[in-house]
């Protein structure tokens, strides 16, 4: 429509050119209606120039004008090829204007069209959902997930075997495990993957209550030492003896069900377990207890990983924005404490203070991420540490081929296109 509307512009310019024209020469050239040449005025074609003007005197007595007149006007002048050519430049001017209407009006989602719908993703937990799991609790509530075309429910679990179990059930889960039972269940045949840690380090420290002592490695010889079942505590328990030279035959290894309950009834002397599990109960009941970290003492264990079928890694994209998002929420968790610590506290499943959350939150920066590390990272070194140790203990039944059971190119390409969040500062 605009095309056509310049042309009809050039249409009426050209009209005025040649009504002035008439006007300054009509005295001088006599002339008859019906020897008017079209081709002298092309612009009378199409506004019917002949009506609009006014008949001369010799037209009027019916004179004839002359023969050499009439062959003078009927010569093509150059502007008349200047008249065509800006018919022709409007004409494709306007086809191409209605080419670029068409295609912008059959692209542009009309009124009502629906938008493609978000990936949908389980993210299935080995315990409750705790700050622990702020940084999703943050890119859940501020649509950090939706914005990357993500739609994640995150569901409270009941330890590893139930994660893994999730996962292994539905190729749209995403699950969180220690990296020790992953390993074992990877041995035991199931075809999962881990593609990036949850925390950077593993959260497990020894818990005491304060008249217990505990300042050094030796204080834990002719104590008995309560643990859950499973292979990421007693892989730590007998890493930590035999970094710091402990004599097995005076530690007394417990494996409890209910470990702070049985600390609390002194049937353990000291409990070996997670910061942000154990550690958070204690807070929870408002009992002061004491810890000693393995990590002090050359224990570097990895942390919990996150890992889906070896099937949705065809969905590797998917899984680098999750990864993304997850960052950006833990960013979000740190930056203002005002805005997210109520977000996180009508989140969370055992109901905490304020305050409490805070304390927690400030306790497990070093774990999410230390300085020197990226979210998500995973420690190839501490993951091949972790494998033979579980290999000479004889938790695995067969070796696990780490370079199918890991994969490091998630992380990577994450880590290419969003270097801000997955900076290796401190959150």
């Amino acid at each position: 429509m605009v095309g056509a509307a310049i042309a009809l512009l050039y249409l009426w310019e050209d009209t005025r050119e040649y009504r002035g024209r008439w006007e300054l020469g009509r005295a001088r050239l006599p002339l008859d209606m019906n020897t008017v040449s079209y081709t002298e005025f092309p612009a009378a074609a199409v506004f019917g120039l002949p009506c609009m003007l006014r008949a001369s005197p010799e037209i009027s007595t019916g004179s004839v004008p002359s023969t050499d007149i009439l062959m003078k006007r009927v010569r093509p002048k150059p502007h008349t090829a200047r008249f065509t050519s800006r018919v022709v430049a409007g004409f494709g001017l306007a086809c191409v204007l209605a080419t670029f209407v068409f295609i912008w009006l059959t692209s542009s989602p009309s009124e009502g069209a629906e938008l493609p719908a978000a990936a949908q993703y389980k993210l299935k937990l080995n315990r409750a959902i705790s700050p622990a799991s702020a940084g999703t609790i943050l890119a859940a509530s501020d649509a950090l997930f939706a914005r990357a075309g993500l739609d994640v429910r995150m569901v409270a679990g009941s330890g590893d075997g139930d994660a893994i179990a999730a996962v292994s059930a539905d190729e749209n889960t995403i699950g969180v495990a220690s990296a020790a039972a992953f390993l074992k269940a990877r041995s035991e045949g199931l075809a999962i993957v881990a593609f990036a840690g949850c925390y950077a380090t593993s959260p497990i420290e020894f818990f005491t209550l304060p008249d217990t002592t505990l300042l050094r490695p030796s204080d834990l010889e002719g104590k008995r030492i309560g643990y859950k079942r499973g292979p990421e505590l007693s892989v730590v328990l007998y890493e930590f003896v035999a970094k710091n030279s402990l004599a097995q035959s005076k530690l007394l290894p417990i494996e409890s069900e209910e470990p702070v309950q049985d600390l609390l009834d002194r049937k353990i002397d000291v409990l070996l377990g997670r910061l942000d599990i154990e550690g958070q109960e204690f807070a929870r009941r408002n009992i002061e207890y004491k810890t000693l970290s393995p990590a002090s003492y050359g224990v570097h264990a990895a942390g919990p990983v996150y890992f889906v079928q070896e099937r949705t890694l065809g969905k590797r994209r998917t899984l680098e924005k999750f990864v993304i998002a997850t960052a950006a929420g833990w960013s979000a968790a740190y930056a203002d404490y005002d805005r997210t610590i109520p977000i996180i506290a009508n989140s969370i499943d055992t109901p905490l203070s304020r305050l409490l959350i805070t304390r927690l939150m400030d306790a497990q920066r070093g774990f999410l991420r230390p300085y020197g590390t990226r979210f998500g990272e995973l420690d190839e070194r501490r993951i091949r540490v972790l494998h033979a140790q579980l290999l000479q203990r004889r938790l695995l039944q067969e070796p696990v081929d780490l370079t199918r059971a890991v994969n490091y190119d998630v992380l990577k390409e994450a880590y290419r296109s969003e270097a801000n969040n997955l900076s290796r500062d401190e959150p």
